[in-house]
């Protein structure tokens, strides 16, 4: 987020607010606080899985810097 800010400036924040609305509107979400801890291990069946799914997503969006 800072470096995007720092990229981007201020204006920025108006793009992650809005890109914000339109995923919680997707998903079904009412507010930030309904959505805190989706995702947590507690209520994972496998909290192994999503431990190596995040870890894939990020080895996916390792790039080389030229």
């Amino acid at each position: 987020m800072t470096s995007a800010v720092l990229e981007k400036g201020p204006r920025h924040f108006q793009t992650v607010l809005s890109e914000l609305k339109a995923f919680m509107e997707e998903k079904g979400y009412e507010s930030v606080a309904e959505m805190r801890g989706a995702m947590s291990y507690e209520r994972v069946a496998e909290p192994a899985a999503l431990e190596r799914a995040n870890y894939l997503k990020v080895l996916g969006s390792y790039r080389l810097l030229p």
